[in-house]
């Protein structure tokens, strides 16, 4: 039992170096991913040899590593195996066009909030999550809303074991947070304020298929552009888009 421990451990590690790149990051040095997760340089250079005979870690020089192709396969295997992603991708453009602000489509994989597809805005500003990252699981109007989705007794699991983890808790605490979630998915919407990035306000919805929750759609935009109509109107058009995507999965 120790062994399969230690071998989903390492599993886990290297699967952390992967998502460690991303579009503002895609060249990583060993010493800036063991400061970026915490591990000994001495285990990275481990899992990077790993990742390098897999073929999906390259050297560029210097030091520095890049993703190869093959992971790029592996994003388009996903997008094909993914076809809600392609069915969102022009709703989530018009809302885009509608707000002038960016859109994320998030759903729950092995019970964590992972933004799947994202479409920015022409606004000088940049999301802080890329395609396939997690989200925080316990913070933010998105994750409400996928908890929400959850038998009450695996939502509390789900809360519990986050923590656990070392998930960044609630703001308000575990027993609003999981009130918050309930609320926010009888009324079809929720909001947060500053939950994940300082500045940000966002608003989500559910997207739904033969009446249960499969995804989240959300809005995430700067608090200073804001005022109160613009909120509400944001809200309403984040509302109509999710269902319009939800009817087009139902149709």
């Amino acid at each position: 039992m120790a062994a399969a421990k230690t071998g989903a451990d390492s599993g886990r590690r290297a699967l952390e170096i992967l998502l460690s790149f991303t579009e503002q990051r895609p060249l990583l040095t060993v010493r800036q991913l063991a400061e970026d997760l915490d591990i000994p340089v001495p285990s990275v250079h481990r899992y990077v040899a790993l990742l390098r005979d897999m073929g999906l870690l390259e050297e560029r020089g210097r030091g520095q590593y890049h993703l190869t192709m093959r992971v790029a396969a592996l994003s388009r295997a996903a997008r094909q195996a993914t076809p809600l992603v392609d069915l969102a991708e022009p709703f989530m453009r018009e809302l885009v066009g509608q707000t002038g602000e960016s859109a994320l489509l998030v759903r729950l994989v092995h019970n964590r909030p992972v933004c799947m597809h994202r479409v920015e805005s022409a606004q000088r500003f940049r999301l802080s999550f890329e395609i396939g990252q997690h989200l925080p699981p316990l913070r933010g109007a998105s994750a409400r809303l996928l908890v929400a989705s959850l038998d009450p007794a695996d939502r509390e699991r789900y809360v519990d074991q986050a923590l656990a983890e070392g998930a960044r808790p609630p703001l308000k605490g575990r027993e609003r947070f999981l009130s918050d979630a309930e609320r926010d998915a009888a009324r079809g919407w929720s909001v947060s304020n500053q939950e994940i990035d300082d500045g940000i306000w966002a608003a989500a919805a559910p997207i739904t298929e033969g009446g249960r929750t499969v995804a989240s759609l959300s809005a995430p935009c700067p608090a200073f552009r804001l005022d109160k109509a613009k909120r509400e109107a944001i809200i309403d058009l984040v509302r109509k888009s999710a269902a319009d995507i939800s009817h087009a999965l139902g149709a």
